[in-house]
């Protein structure tokens, strides 16, 4: 899923018409490592108000299509006035015509994601900025933008409806584990949550660290209005699959850090590992379409997981 950076003599013509920048020359644009997200790379500048931005380039084909750059950057522009922080959106463009596809400019952000900063990074202040994601008020901001469900239950099965269609095209036949997961999810969907703002991927890598707390939440592709506990599902599939012992849902570290932040409880969290490890399972299929190798999981691992997340429902 890799591609080359843009070239700096497209993307400059285009930067010295955005207020603020023209003057600037792009000296340089570097991919930044890792992900499966929309094209993201460091803009590095002469003679700008900033020595660096962020471009983020829509991706045409992956792992979570389908892509929608300056949806994301909408997301980003009406978060700026909650107390998440988010990078600053300083431009989007949604014509093709001058990078080859929709791309969004936004502040650089100096400092480690949580997955590199070491004592910088703090477990708590993570834990405290996914809860105050779920907890911003999301209608007063406008992201009802993001179009919303009649229902938790009904947000829960478009997200099963999206990820089975991305399963269709990845996978291409049956793949008897995926395909029981699916129907055993669609019967078992749980009906008892509220609507909340979710960012859709809460991987360590996407929260920015300084001095133990979270300066930046970025990767907001997948945001959407839903079940909270799809969130906090994520977290607890991807630990297993990094060496966590599987045990009851509830009781893993994450989820009573959670709920004693929030103050609340989670119940049902059997049901939204489960799905986590079956979407994990389809994206291992994509992966391996779109790049000929398997991602940083087996097979192996994500069956046993998967087999074992689906007989406690």
């Amino acid at each position: 899923m890799t591609q080359p950076p843009p070239s700096p003599q497209l993307l400059e013509p285009w930067l010295r018409k955005v207020a603020g920048f023209e003057h600037a020359r792009v000296t340089a644009i570097t991919p930044l490592d890792g992900g499966a997200s929309n094209i993201t790379c460091r803009v590095s500048l002469s003679g700008g108000p900033q020595e660096s931005v962020v471009l983020r380039v829509q991706r045409d084909r992956g792992i979570f299509e389908p892509y929608d750059v300056i949806r994301e950057g909408e997301v980003l522009r009406r978060l700026r006035r909650s107390l998440v922080p988010v990078p600053a959106l300083l431009a989007c463009e949604p014509d093709p015509a001058v990078l080859g596809a929709p791309f969004i400019l936004m502040e650089w952000v100096d400092a480690p994601h949580m997955g590199v900063a070491g004592p910088a990074a703090s477990y708590p202040a993570f834990t405290a900025a996914v809860a105050s994601i779920h907890a911003v008020p999301w209608r007063p901001l406008g992201l009802d933008f993001l179009g919303v469900p009649e229902s938790a239950g009904t947000a829960l099965g478009g997200e099963l409806d999206l990820i089975y269609a991305r399963k269709q095209k990845f996978v291409g036949s049956s793949v008897p584990l995926l395909d029981k997961a699916h129907g055993l999810l669609r019967r078992t969907i749980p009906t008892d949550g509220a609507l909340d703002f979710c960012q859709g991927d809460i991987n360590v890598f996407n929260y920015l660290f300084r001095d133990g707390q979270v300066v930046a939440v970025v990767d907001w592709e997948q945001a959407r209005i839903s079940d909270r506990r799809s969130d906090v599902g994520q977290l607890v599939a991807l630990s297993h699959l990094k060496g966590a012992p599987f045990g009851p849902a509830a009781s893993t570290p994450f989820v009573q850090m959670y709920e004693a932040t929030a103050g609340l409880s989670l119940p049902n969290m059997a049901w939204f590992r489960a799905r986590w490890l079956w979407e994990l399972g389809v994206i291992y299929h994509g992966w391996r379409s779109f790049n000929g190798s398997d991602p940083w999981y087996t097979w192996d691992d994500l069956e046993r997981l998967l087999t074992a997340s689906l007989a406690e429902l």
